[in-house]
């Protein structure tokens, strides 16, 4: 399945806030929604001390079944 994270992320490139299952996604399945958020909060950024405090972008993760 496919899960596309909104996230926004602060000027030193931490990620602070997670929200999966945007559009795009094609699952509504409860684990992979938050083992997607969960992915999305540990991602982290290059910092810009010049950038604005937060910014909002999106990541998205392909789910195989293995």
């Amino acid at each position: 399945g496919i899960v596309v994270v909104e996230v926004t992320v602060n000027k030193f490139g931490k990620v602070t806030e997670a929200l999966p299952g945007i559009k795009g996604s094609n699952t509504i399945e409860a684990a992979l929604l938050e083992a997607a958020k969960k992915a999305a909060l540990s991602a982290s950024f290059n910092s810009a001390p010049n950038a604005p405090a937060f910014q909002k972008g999106t990541i998205t993760y392909h789910f195989v079944l293995q």
